[in-house]
């Protein structure tokens, strides 16, 4: 199928994460028995060969030229790293050949993982302007409950937006990956906020991609964006960035945030995490709802001193000078839809994440 897809003019990206799991086959091992770093990262480095040369064979058959790209949060979370890495798919992709996408496990610590598939898939499809991203799984859809359990469980068609959904997320990943239907739905949130739609379908018959595109909604269960403009380059990295801490706002700045507008002192209601100036935060409303990302002024022992103040008041507060604006609109990626009231919040705090490498990249318009 992808390279059926290929053929036809898409361009396709392929993600894995199967290099722990075919290095514990490889050496017989159960892969609840690793539990050791060093010992993972010794079997991702067995496994990934065997598994780049499953997918080289595999499309070398169907005369598809494939390349293999690993990455980690630290290249992600490094603005020259992630610009490289965001030019090496435009370029792959021009040449009409697959990249296939893997963790680079074997250097990669606890503290900069992906941590499973579906996080890796979303920080891609970010990364790359992706319009669609597929998460397939052993779940032909997204239920109201397991269906494997719950008989009045219903296949959710359409999700418009994710904040509103009220479903039941029990199950986990398989044998050899990670992650379940939380890691998905926390991927697809953070698709969404990129300007990707995101389909949740099963990965028995590949071929409905085509149908989910060209508008079929009777299997799988697509999930709009937000918006239907991608960020601009700034905003994707933004996205990326794994936050160093939280900042919740009362309903007047929730508002200016979701229209666009910059964050102040004075709709602060409170702070929690260790940041420095320039660190990426996460914006919550009252209610604990994510509702935008961005780049921080002021480190987090300045901001609890401003709390409730009017710009006019910083230089008193702190003895400097500072900007005005605790989080300045062009730095700013709203993950929320503006109006409706939120009713679940899906936690993007291990995710680090993509839009068109053909699109706009002016850094400093304003677009999401």
């Amino acid at each position: 199928t992808p390279t059926d897809l290929n053929n036809e003019g898409l361009e396709i990206v392929l993600v894995s994460s199967g290099a722990v799991g075919a290095g514990c086959q490889r050496l017989g091992i159960d892969r609840k028995d690793v539990t050791r770093l060093a010992h993972k990262q010794a079997l991702a480095a067995i496994g990934q060969g065997c598994l780049q040369r499953q997918y080289d064979d595999v499309f070398s058959a169907l005369n598809q030229k494939s390349a293999q790209v690993l990455l980690t949060l630290d290249n992600i979370a490094s603005r020259s790293q992630y610009k490289n890495a965001s030019s090496t798919f435009e370029e792959l992709l021009k040449m009409r050949v697959i990249p296939v996408v893997n963790e680079n496990d074997t250097v990669a610590t606890t503290e900069l993982r992906f941590g499973d598939n579906d996080s890796l898939s979303a920080q891609v499809a970010v990364m790359i302007g992706a319009e669609w991203l597929f998460l397939l799984t052993d779940v032909d859809a997204l239920y109201t409950a397991n269906p494997n359990t719950d008989p009045d469980a219903k296949r959710i068609e359409v999700v418009e937006d994710l904040n509103k959904l009220a479903v039941s997320t029990d199950g986990c990943g398989s044998k050899y990956g990670t992650g379940g239907m939380a890691t998905k739905l926390t991927a697809a949130h953070l698709a969404s906020a990129a300007g990707c739609k995101t389909v949740i379908c099963s990965s028995k018959d590949p071929e409905i991609i085509r149908q989910i595109i060209g508008g079929d909604r009777s299997v799988g269960t697509c999930i709009m964006a937000i918006s239907e403009r991608p960020p601009k380059p700034t905003k994707k990295w933004i996205l990326s960035i794994s936050p160093k801490g939280v900042i919740v706002v009362d309903d007047g700045a929730k508002r200016a945030l979701l229209s666009r507008k910059s964050l102040f002192a004075a709709g602060i209601v409170s702070i929690s995490g260790t940041f420095s100036s320039q660190d990426a935060v996460q914006v919550m409303d009252l209610e604990e709802n994510e509702i935008a990302r961005g780049l921080v002024n002021y480190n987090s022992s300045d901001i609890p001193k401003l709390l409730g103040k009017s710009s006019q008041d910083y230089e008193e507060a702190l003895g400097f000078h500072g900007p005005e604006e605790i989080l300045y609109r062009y730095n700013i990626v709203r993950t929320s839809h503006r109006t409706g009231s939120l009713t679940v919040a899906l936690s993007l705090n291990d995710l680090t994440t993509i839009p068109s490498p053909e699109g706009n990249r002016d850094e400093d318009s304003d677009s999401g």
